[in-house]
């Protein structure tokens, strides 16, 4: 079982090869499904497979991924599971497969890799990834226990169990809003797989901030929005989580609650949200969105006693 085909050059971030082999049961019990993939739901067409490889004498069509973590000899089958049941059922002996071996640095990176793989022939979403790791990542667990309205469903945002966010988003925002400029950002599994216990807990709090403030109702949905979302996180961390004002930084510093309460100043805000209507994150609706939340929380503030409100003046903030 030799190895037929080297590549002469790895993808990124991983070691690749490519084995011809004979595959044999002994060898299919050794394999593993990965937490992130699908159930194995035998049909049709997995029957018609079987008659077809045991038709060849024993060949299991395409490319078969199989992948392991750095430091470990298990190895998963990332793609091919219904392939390997035809095999399975065509009461075969051993069959013949072209395997590519790939090493990952993490299961989430592995996680990452079943989405491309699939995302061509059927819609396989970065949450369905993320409901599979949620056993083995302990920041998912966290984040799903305290918060039990971030979810990897269908966004509904009504009635007392149903999903506020998308746990992708939540992870692709928050790890975003560390930037001078508050955006979408990153793969949702790697950031779960490398996000900090202490960011953990900042995320949490602030989602739990946030849920106080607006809850689930119709009328304050849109502000749980990626636009929105993204800029409050940002802001979040810049004048409640960053509390030194030495030298050039000289906005205003706030108490969480304080903070809390401008946000609920902009759930009773009617026209912030109906502004929010078909608003994107990007350039375009950033600024804009910005300017309109400094004004609520300026007014919110001055209503407490504030004499002198200075929010953060950043390069994006095209309202200054």
């Amino acid at each position: 079982m030799g190895n037929i085909v080297e590549l002469k050059k790895a993808p990124a971030a991983r070691r690749s090869r490519m084995d011809t082999l004979i595959i044999t049961h002994e060898v299919l019990s050794n394999w593993r499904l990965p937490p992130f993939q699908r159930p194995l739901h035998v049909n049709e067409k997995v029957r018609q497979l079987a008659a077809e490889i045991r038709g060849d004498g024993g060949v299991i069509p395409d490319v078969l991924p199989i992948g392991s973590i750095e430091g470990s000899s298990v190895c998963y089958i990332i793609d091919g599971q219904h392939r390997l049941e035809a095999f399975r059922l065509s009461e075969m002996k051993d069959a013949i497969a072209d395997v590519r071996f790939l090493a990952y640095n993490s299961m989430a990176e592995m996680g990452e890799a079943f989405v491309d793989l699939n995302s061509r022939l059927v819609s396989i979403r970065p949450d369905d990834v993320l409901r599979g790791l949620e056993g083995s990542i302990e920041a998912l667990a966290q984040i799903r226990d305290k918060c039990q309205f971030v979810g990897y469903g269908t966004i509904k945002r009504n009635g007392s169990s149903s999903t506020v966010l998308s746990m992708s988003a939540v992870l692709r925002a928050w790890h975003g809003s560390d930037n001078q400029t508050p955006t979408l950002q990153g793969s949702a599994a790697i950031i779960a797989d490398e996000i900090s216990p202490v960011e953990t807990a900042r995320l949490i709090t602030f989602l739990t901030m946030a849920y106080d403030a607006w809850g689930r109702g119709n009328d304050t949905s849109r502000l749980w929005g990626s636009l929105n979302l993204s800029i409050m996180m940002w802001l979040w961390r810049h004048v409640v989580l960053d509390d030194d004002r030495e030298g050039t930084k000289r906005s205003i510093v706030l108490k969480p609650g304080q903070f809390k309460h401008c946000m609920m100043a902009m759930g009773a805000t009617s026209d912030y949200s109906d502004w929010l209507v078909g608003r994107n994150v990007g350039d375009r609706d950033r600024g804009p969105a910005y300017a309109r939340i400094k004004q609520i929380f300026t007014k919110r503030l001055k209503d407490e006693g504030f004499t002198v409100v200075k929010l953060p003046n950043p390069a994006w903030d095209n309202s200054r």
